[in-house]
Order: structure tokens, then sequence, then C-alpha cells
């Protein structure tokens, strides 16, 4: 009697471990109760070591190549890695040195504000009389580290991008991964941000906090069964379930 007892407390503990599982496992599970919520955007600003591609256009081409730094690369040679090194680098101190415009502050504005900033002084200045301004980031990148299956350094083209594409572009979290408590490291404005997010509920989806910007840090931690295991178990909790079911079926089989 004893020994079914024991069989069916184990069976109890099966279930009610993979239950807290499911819970802690599954994202946004209050994904219905946020439909149709208001979604808000903010425009990154530009920070230090990041390289700025400027194209300054006018309606008489020629008149606006002294400003371009890439005037004499054909289109046919243009990559990624050749527009970072032709790119403006921003300074510590937020400048870049154009040509004739010499050095700009852009530091803590968005693109669109620089690009304004760049069309006021050369039509001010009586360089061109109705120029076209475009300015672009172009090393975006973020870090993952801790419980995805594709950690690392992560480019991207846009000027910002979900949690969830950050996640989806390193292979998503492990089985072993804290859902509950992701980490967004950010520096903004010469400070460091640390955000705590939880992926189990869709609340903070539409906080344009929570939207991956140029340079940020997600930390994805471990839960304690993995930590405490050192490693050596890929999936503790998926083990630590088969373990109880093999128990479980052992002693059924025995007591029949």
């Amino acid at each position: 009697m004893k020994k079914i007892s024991f069989s069916i407390i184990l069976l109890f503990l099966l279930m009610l471990q993979s239950c807290t599982t499911k819970k802690n496992m599954l994202y946004v599970q209050d994904l219905d109760k946020y439909s149709n919520s208001t979604l808000n955007y903010t425009s990154t600003k530009i920070q230090p070591n990041d390289i700025l591609k400027i194209d300054i256009g006018d309606v008489n081409p020629l008149v606006a190549a002294p400003f371009n730094n890439n005037a004499g690369t054909s289109t046919s040679e243009t990559s990624v890695e050749i527009m970072k090194l032709e790119g403006y680098l921003v300074t510590p101190q937020g400048n870049i040195t154009m040509p004739i415009l010499n050095e700009i502050k852009v530091g803590g504005f968005t693109p669109t504000n620089v690009e304004g900033i760049i069309k006021g002084r050369l039509i001010n200045e009586g360089y061109l009389i109705n120029p076209t301004v475009r300015v672009r980031v172009l090393n975006n990148k973020f870090t993952i580290l801790g419980e995805v299956n594709s950690p690392g350094v992560k480019p991207f083209s846009e000027e910002s991008v979900s949690l969830l594409d950050a996640i989806g572009m390193a292979g998503d979290l492990t089985y072993s991964a804290i859902r509950k408590d992701v980490k967004l490291i950010r520096e903004l404005d010469g400070k460091r941000i640390v955000y705590h997010i939880d992926l189990t509920t869709a609340s903070w989806l539409s906080n344009p906090n929570y939207r991956i910007r140029q340079n940020d840090i997600i930390i994805i931690t471990a839960n304690t069964l993995k930590v405490n295991s050192g490693g050596l178990i890929k999936d503790p909790i998926q083990f630590l379930g088969l373990v109880l079911s093999f128990t479980a079926l052992f002693l059924a089989i025995k007591n029949n």
C-alpha cells in the first residue's frame, strides 16, 4: 500500500512539474488581453562609435558632390563594409567631421534631427539652395548572451527590432532559460539602464523602451536547476521529468 501511495505521489509531482514548466515556458500567455493596444515608437539617438552614412543631393549632382565622402566610389563597388570605411565615425564627444562643413554635433540627436541640422547649414551658409540629406546608421548591432541557441553579436539594418525578433535571430531561448526575467542593458545619454522583462506576459509588447536598439545587450539567465548542475545536463527540467516518469512506471509494474 505504501508503494502504491508513493507511486501516486510521484505521478502527482510529475504532473505538477509539467504544469509549472508550462507556466514558466510559454511566451506572452495573455496576448489576447492586449490585442488592439496602441503601438508607440521612439527614434533611436546617435551614440559615440556609431558609423553614419550621409548622402547629400541636389538638382545638380556636381554641386553636391564635394559634400559626399563617397563621391569617388562606383555603385558596383559599394558594399556595407566599404560604406562603413567611408562613413563618419562619431567621436566620444558625439561629433563628426564633414567635408567643407567641418565639425558637426550629432550625438544625442536622431538621424532625422541630423538631416535637418545639415540641411540647415547647407542653406544658411549659402552652399546649396534646396538640398536633400539622408542620414543612416551603418553599424547597428546588439549582443545576446546566456540561454539562447545562438549567442553572440547580431547585426541588423533597421533602426530598431523587437525583442522577439532579437530572440528569433539568436535561435530562440533554450529549455533552461528563465523567461520571467530577461535583462536588457542599454547605454543612453551617458547612463547605463537595465530593464527586466517578463516574456510570459504580453504587457511589455507596447513599451517602446523594449525595442532593441544599437549596442543593446540582452542577457538570458539559466534556471536554478541548470546552474546547480554546472552545465552537465543540457535540459535539467526535462531530465527530471524523465527520471520521475521512469520511477513511477517502474514502481507501478513492480506493484502489479
